[in-house]
């Protein structure tokens, strides 16, 4: 069966006068406080003592527990609390009645060096936990400041030079010895050529052709001729020797060979400028006759045409040897005379930094919002 756990039950008058066994647990039924004893002290230790604030839940406050809202109460109905607080979170109607602490909007703070007074409060949070700041009204403005500007020493090094000895550097001479060059001699062979060929080595013989032409008889004409004179000239026509241009054909020889043979053929004759004169020439009329002129049946022949082959002998080319004798080069010797490198001395001029100003700062009246991460509860004084 179920064990059951029983407490000794009493009024708060009767739990004040009651000693109890030392760990003797007794509940007051007009607090709904449990009260632990020791054996000698009446009234025992209440676990919850009048006056703890808590955080809880509900809309409404359990039975021993007063909203923190800043409500007005009874002095006598809750004495315990009274005996507690006292007017510390205001004075009621100043007679019959005191406040209990108002949590609304707030949440609760700590009392120490900074915040002294209990049930002193500094506004509330506005809607969505909202906090404002207070609103700084008005112009603060910041004093100017200058700072005083400093110099430094400038310095100056000492310059230093060095010597350098004359230095010689002593002339050269190479020899080169003699170097020869062996002649060379190639060979050409024979060659033939035909006319208007690169290598025709017989003989080209055109064909003859003969055409047939048939009997015609031109008609006897007389014409008259007016008297006419032509007169003198004299035309300039060159005078000198003929000229003969002529034409190169390149050999091409066997492969490996030094030399290519070279045909020169003639393809144009010029006669230099000259002069020729011609009498005036005066013709009286007169009158020209062409008799009548037949010709018979006949033939015209073209004989062949033979060009005869042209033919290069067997010949040599030589290269003499070249030979280049003994001889030297010559580098002469190189001498630098005695000098000396001046560094010449450093010099860092001093430093000046400025004074240093800040201007005034005004800044206008302004106030801040923050927003408070929350979660809503109420909170409970226990009386």
């Amino acid at each position: 069966m179920a064990t059951q756990l029983q407490f000794r039950r009493g009024t708060s008058a009767q739990n004040n006068s009651y000693t109890g066994l030392v760990g003797e647990i007794t509940l007051d039924t007009d607090t709904n406080n449990i009260r632990i004893h020791d054996g000698s002290t009446a009234g025992g230790a209440e676990i919850i003592p009048a006056g703890t604030i808590l955080a809880y839940g509900a809309a409404s406050a359990p039975t021993g527990y007063l909203l923190c809202d800043n409500s007005a109460v009874s002095r006598t109905t809750y004495a315990r609390l009274f005996a507690v607080i006292g007017t510390g979170y205001g004075v009621g109607d100043g007679s019959t009645t005191f406040n209990v602490p108002d949590l609304r909007d707030k949440v609760p703070l700590g009392k120490g060096t900074n915040n002294t007074a209990l049930g002193a409060t500094n506004g509330s949070a506005a809607a969505s936990a909202v906090l404002n700041s207070a609103t700084k009204t008005g112009v603060t403005t910041a004093s100017n400041n200058t700072g005083t500007g400093t110099t430094g020493t400038g310095t100056t090094g000492t310059g230093t030079s060095g010597n350098s000895q004359a230095t010689t550097v002593a002339d050269n001479t190479g020899n080169a010895t003699s170097t020869t060059a062996a002649s060379d001699t190639g060979n050409a062979g024979s060659t033939t050529v035909g006319y208007n060929a690169t290598n025709a080595p017989s003989v080209i013989t055109g064909t003859a052709t003969t055409g047939n032409s048939t009997s015609t008889t031109v008609a006897t004409n007389t014409g008259d001729s007016q008297s006419t004179t032509v007169a003198s000239n004299t035309g300039a026509d060159g005078a000198g020797d003929l000229t003969l241009t002529t034409y190169t054909v390149n050999q091409t020889l066997a492969a490996g060979t030094k030399d290519v043979t070279q045909v020169s053929l003639v393809t144009n004759v010029t006669q230099a400028n000259h002069t020729h004169s011609i009498p005036s020439l005066t013709v009286n009329n007169h009158s020209h006759s062409i008799p009548s002129l037949t010709v018979n049946n006949h033939t015209h022949s073209i004989p062949a045409l033979t060009i005869p082959s042209l033919t290069v002998n067997n010949h040599t080319h030589s290269i003499p040897s070249l030979t280049v004798n003994n001889h030297a080069h010559s580098i002469p010797s190189l001498t630098v005379n005695n000098h000396s490198h001046s560094v010449p001395g450093l010099s860092v001029p001093g430093l000046s930094i400025p004074a240093l100003s800040i201007p005034s700062l005004s800044v206008n009246g302004f106030s801040v919002a923050t927003t408070l991460p929350s979660e809503v509860v109420q909170y409970i004084i226990k009386t």
